[in-house]
C-alpha cells in the first residue's frame, strides 16, 4: 500500500516531461548543427545537457515500461516487442504465434505517478502510453490528446507528460520530400552508411522532423511561461530510444540505447554538461526523491537528484516483431561489453516494418553485390562474435571490437562478471517468451482474479480493506470519470453511491459498485 509523507501545495515544484520518439544525438546541443532547434537550445542554456543517458531497451514500449515503473523490462517481462495491445489478450500474435498478453511481474511494482497523485499532484499524459502492458487506471488524472496541466485545480502542483510522434521512425517515409543538391551536400551521414543521395534525403527528412519537434516544444514552453510556471517547473527533454535508422533503433549499440536528454532544474546554479551515467529506470526514483516521497517497496533505479551513484549501464534486446535476437550489454566508464546469445545469425534482422524506409531498401539491395560500407557488410554477415568489447569513448559507433586484444583481458573479465551477475538476477530475461508466459499464467492464459475488497462503514464514511497485497486501490463517486487514489485505512466520504477499483499488473482489473 501507499505511504504518504505529506501533501504538496503551490510552492512545490512542477514537473514537465517532453518526450520525442526515435532520436539519437542528432541535435545541436550534441554538436550536430543540421537541425535548427532554438527552443531546445534555450532549454539547454537554462539547464544541464546529459551526455550519458540510456534506455535499457532500444525500442519504445519496453523503454516506456521502465520509465513509468523504475524497473528493467527484463524484470517486468515487457522486453519482447510487441507483446501487448489493448483488447487483444488471447488473440494470437502473428509475429510469434503466441497470444498477446499483459505481463504479471514477480516483484511488486507500481506506476510511480500513483505516488504523485496520492501526494496531491495532478498527473497528465498527452497522449501516448504504450507500456507493453496494461496501464494502471490510477496512473493519470488525464491521459488523452487534450490532457494538460491547465485542467488542474488552482495552485495544484502537476506532473505532465507531452509525447511528440513527429520524429517517429515512420515519419521518415511518410514525410520524405525531395530536397536540392545543395541541401544534400550539407547533410553529413555517419561513415557507417554508403554515400547515397537517397539515404542523405532520409537523414534530411529526420532533421526537418526535429525542427517540427522543436516548434511543438516551443508551444508548450510558451504556455508554461504564459501561466507564470516556467521558473518553478523542472523540465525533462529526452527521446524514448535511439534514432530511426537501421543500426540505431532496435540496436543494442550506443546509437540505439544512448539518447538525448536535458533537464532544466529550478536551481539557477545547475548549468552546462554532465557526464554521469543515467538509466531510464532512474527517472521515477529521482522524481520521488526530489519530493521526499517514500514508498514501501523499492525501484531498481536510483535517484540522480544531486547524486552520482550509478556505476553500470545495462541493456537488453530480445524479440522485435517477427525476429528474436537475445543480446545483453554493460557499460562502465569508457568500456562496453556486449553478449550475443546467438552467434549463428547476423546482427541484421529483417524487420518488415523497417523495410518501408528507403535507407533500408537501399541497404538490402546492396547486400548481394557488396557495394556497401565495411560496417554494413559485416552487419549482414552470417555470424557474429559471442562477445564484443568497445572503448565507446573513442569509438562511438562501435566499429573496433577489442575482444581479442590481450591488453583488455582484465576489463573484459570484470565487465563479463558484472553483466552475467545482472543476467542471472533477471526475473524473466533468461527465459524464452513461451517459458515466461508459462511461468506467469496457466496453459489457457487465464488472467488471475483479485480478491473482493471489504468495505467497512464507520463515522458516516467508509474504510476500504483491499484483501490483496501490493495492489493499487482507487474510488470515485457515481458518474465521475477519474479515480481517486486510496490510502491505507483512509476514511472516505462519498457523495452518493460509489465505485472501488483494484489494480495489480497481471490480474484482472476489479471494479465494484456500492450503494451508499
Amino acid at each position: 500500500m501507499y505511504m504518504s509523507t505529506f501533501c504538496f501545495g503551490q510552492d512545490s515544484p512542477n514537473f514537465l516531461w517532453l518526450v520525442c520518439e526515435d532520436q539519437s544525438l542528432f541535435f545541436s546541443i550534441y554538436g550536430d548543427s543540421n537541425a535548427h532547434t532554438p527552443n531546445i537550445n534555450q532549454l539547454a542554456e537554462d539547464g544541464i545537457i546529459y551526455q550519458n543517458c540510456y534506455t535499457p531497451s532500444p525500442v519504445c514500449a519496453p523503454s516506456r515500461s521502465s520509465l513509468i515503473t523504475g524497473m528493467y523490462p527484463t524484470t517486468l517481462g515487457t522486453h519482447h516487442m510487441r507483446a501487448y495491445k489493448k483488447n487483444t489478450q488471447k488473440i494470437i500474435n502473428s509475429h510469434n504465434s503466441l497470444p498477446y498478453y499483459s505481463v504479471k511481474p514477480k516483484k511488486p511494482i507500481r506506476f510511480f505517478t500513483e505516488d504523485l497523485r496520492l501526494n496531491g499532484y495532478y498527473c497528465t499524459n498527452n497522449s501516448k502510453e504504450d507500456y507493453n502492458m496494461v496501464t494502471s487506471p490510477l496512473a493519470w488524472d488525464e491521459s488523452s490528446e487534450t490532457a494538460h496541466w491547465r485542467h488542474r485545480q488552482e495552485s495544484q502542483p502537476f506532473f505532465s507528460v507531452f509525447n511528440f510522434n513527429v520524429t517517429h521512425e515512420s515519419c521518415i517515409w511518410k514525410n520524405t520530400n525531395s530536397c536540392s543538391n545543395h541541401e544534400l551536400e550539407n547533410i553529413k551521414t555517419p561513415n557507417l552508411f554508403p554515400n547515397n543521395s537517397e539515404i542523405k534525403n532520409d537523414f534530411n527528412t529526420n532533421y526537418k522532423n526535429i525542427e517540427k519537434l522543436d516548434e511543438r516544444i516551443g508551444v508548450i514552453i510558451n504556455q508554461l511561461k504564459e501561466d507564470g510556471l516556467y521558473d518553478n517547473t523542472i523540465i525533462f527533454f529526452f527521446s524514448d530510444n535511439g534514432g530511426p535508422f537501421p543500426r540505431f533503433k532496435r540496436s543494442i549499440y550506443e546509437t540505439g540505447i544512448r539518447v538525448p536528454m536535458l533537464v532544466k532544474w529550478i536551481d539557477d546554479t545547475t548549468r552546462g554538461k554532465n557526464y554521469q551515467f543515467i538509466s531510464f529506470i532512474d527517472f521515477a526514483p529521482t522524481i520521488l526523491d526530489i519530493l521526499n516521497i517514500k514508498r514501501e517497496f523499492s525501484f531498481e533505479g536510483i535517484s540522480f537528484f544531486k547524486k552520482n551513484d550509478r556505476n553500470f549501464i545495462y541493456a537488453a534486446t530480445d524479440r522485435f516483431d517477427e525476429n528474436n535476437d537475445k543480446r545483453r550489454s554493460i557499460r562502465k566508464k569508457n568500456f562496453k561489453l556486449i553478449y550475443n546469445a546467438d552467434t549463428s545469425t547476423p546482427v541484421y534482422r529483417s524487420v518488415n516494418y523497417r523495410k518501408k524506409m528507403r535507407t533500408m531498401q537501399i541497404l538490402d539491395s546492396l547486400e548481394d553485390i557488396k557495394e556497401i560500407t565495411p560496417y554494413f557488410y559485416n552487419w549482414f554477415s552470417v555470424n557474429k562474435s559471442r562477445f564484443e568489447l568497445y572503448n565507446v569513448n573513442d569509438d562511438y559507433y562501435e566499429l573496433n571490437n577489442l575482444i581479442n586484444d590481450p591488453k583488455y583481458e582484465k576489463i573484459f573479465k570484470s565487465l563479463k562478471y558484472h553483466l552475467f551477475k545482472w543476467i542471472e538476477e533477471s526475473d524473466f530475461g533468461n527465459m524464452s517468451e513461451s517459458e515466461m508466459l508459462n511461468s506467469m499464467f496457466t496453459k489457457t492464459m487465464s488472467v488471475p482474479l483479485l480478491n473482493t475488497p471489504e468495505i467497512i462503514s464507520k463515522d458516516l464514511g467508509y474504510i476500504i480493506k483491499p484483501n490483496n497485497i501490493n495492489t493499487s486501490i482507487g474510488w470515485r463517486n457515481k458518474n465521475e470519470t477519474t479515480w481517486n487514489i486510496y490510502k491505507l485505512n483512509e476514511l472516505i466520504h462519498p457523495k452518493d453511491d460509489f465505485e472501488v477499483i483494484l489494480f495489480q499488473p497481471g490480474y484482472e482489473i476489479l471494479i465494484k459498485y456500492y450503494e451508499k
